[in-house]
């Protein structure tokens, strides 16, 4: 548990947890002690509100209670953590260019050096690298997709000597896997980044058709010639079929953009964290 923050960190994780009705139990029974026990007085029983009644059920494993149409529809444009996940998409490119540089050259080229003395310690270097882009991506996963992460790498026993760290770090199989998804999320950022880019686009540019394509039919050439001949390109009659096709393409997107937030947080999790020998 030491990897995911002090004890400090790990606790204000937990912010709905407070020792202060538990300790007010016990003054209130220390305080009562060899005092007779009061009667039970009859009072007509208040029905609870029924946020608490769901709650209850919930707790007790019933059913929950099913979100509307319109949030299970509309619920991703006012849902945080899908922005956010949005916006790791955009990153990924950039994130998935620095982390495939990194580790392909640095491995190709400590490799090629372990026949000479420099070649040991740089490729300890680039261990070390890894496992620290590793740490990195683990907080930027935390903070843009919601999952928890390590604050710390793996720690390694102490006072091992030079050999006996690089060995445990040569043998710890998160090493290996957090240097696979630095090599995988090169084509996942190419992945994510085009998605991005093209719902948004494709999305913003139809539901706005409203606008631009009224304002072209008034004052803008909306025709194109095609053999010599002229064609109406944008007719009037199609610009509220662009708005509800635009609408419900970025609808769509919005809820594609979720499940790929949750998606990779769960494989940043198997790759970084769950892997230990």
């Amino acid at each position: 548990m030491e990897v995911y923050g002090t004890p400090q960190e790990v606790a204000a994780a937990y912010k709905g947890a407070s020792l202060e009705p538990a300790a007010q139990t016990v003054k209130a029974a220390v305080s009562t002690q060899g005092q007779p026990e009061p009667q039970p007085q009859s009072t007509p029983a208040q029905p609870l509100p029924t946020g608490v009644q769901q709650g209850m059920q919930a707790a007790a494993g019933g059913p929950a209670p099913e979100a509307s149409i319109w949030r299970q529809i509309f619920g991703p444009f006012v849902d945080g953590r899908v922005w956010t996940s949005l916006v790791y998409m955009l990153l990924s490119l950039a994130t998935g260019i620095v982390y495939f540089t990194i580790v392909v050259t640095g491995f190709s080229t400590a490799g090629g050096m372990l026949v000479l003395i420099i070649g040991i310690p740089l490729f300890m270097l680039v261990l070390a690298i890894v496992r620290g882009l590793a740490l990195m991506e683990g907080r930027l996963v935390e903070t843009l997709l919601g999952t928890r992460m390590p604050r710390r790498s793996r720690p390694a026993p102490l006072n091992l000597s030079f050999w006996q760290r690089m060995l445990f770090w040569l043998k710890d199989g998160r090493t290996w896997a957090s240097a696979l998804y630095m090599v995988l999320m090169l084509p996942l950022g190419i992945a994510y980044f085009t998605i991005a880019v093209t719902g948004i686009s494709v999305g913003v540019s139809l539901v706005t058709a409203p606008i631009w394509g009224w304002f072209q039919w008034l004052y803008g050439d909306h025709t194109a010639v095609i053999n010599g001949a002229r064609y109406n390109f944008w007719p009037l009659w199609a610009i509220p079929i662009a708005f509800v096709v635009g609408a419900v393409f970025l609808i769509g997107f919005m809820h594609l953009v979720k499940w790929i937030g949750r998606g990779h947080a769960a494989f940043a999790k198997a790759m970084l964290v769950r892997i230990n020998t």
